[in-house]
């Protein structure tokens, strides 16, 4: 099983490269026929952004392959959470039942990822600022066995383990 996760892990990986590698080239290839036809329109340039948004999305998809890659060679296990210096990352899958309301889903999510935080955050010797539910980003899709997968970010300040999930922490997770 364990191969398995690893190939599909190492293929996502790829996949996402390929992404980067695609996006970059149509980016370059647009941006030189801009320079080279001399068209700075408005057109153009919402067009040039667009495709650099892309570029930085598939760029994100990439960390985020590269590091589900990482977590499992070092943990051994597709879900896990870590302690890497003064942050907290991994993620967690979690059966959340369709239908379910905002208040059961978020126990599901607290009842699942409570113990692994809060052994992550002794190793650091740090208590947890927030409830378990708030270090979480959901992942779009379910995995193939039907359940939410979430990431899970954290920095230390001080004492505490605050959440890390905003787009303002973004540049925390790398």
């Amino acid at each position: 099983m364990s191969s398995e996760v690893r190939e599909r892990l190492e293929a996502a990986r790829k996949a996402a490269e390929a992404e980067v590698e695609r996006s970059k080239a149509k980016h370059d290839e647009l941006a030189e026929k801009i320079a080279a036809l001399g068209d700075d329109s408005p057109d153009r340039k919402s067009e040039l952004r667009r495709r650099k948004a892309t570029l930085t999305g598939a760029r994100e998809a990439l960390k985020d392959a590269e590091a589900a890659l990482e977590l499992f060679e070092r943990t051994g296990k597709e879900h896990a959470i870590v302690a890497k210096g003064a942050r907290v990352v991994g993620s967690i899958a979690v059966h959340v039942p369709p239908g379910s309301s905002h208040e059961a889903r978020g126990r599901a999510i607290d009842d699942e990822l409570t113990g692994p935080l809060i052994d992550v955050a002794t190793e650091l010797g740090v208590v947890l600022a927030a409830a378990p539910s708030r270090y979480t980003r959901e992942r779009p899709g379910r995995d193939a066995e039907g359940r939410t997968v979430l990431d899970v970010f954290g920095r230390v300040e001080g004492d505490t383990l605050v959440p890390a999930v905003s787009s303002a922490s973004r540049n925390l997770r790398t």
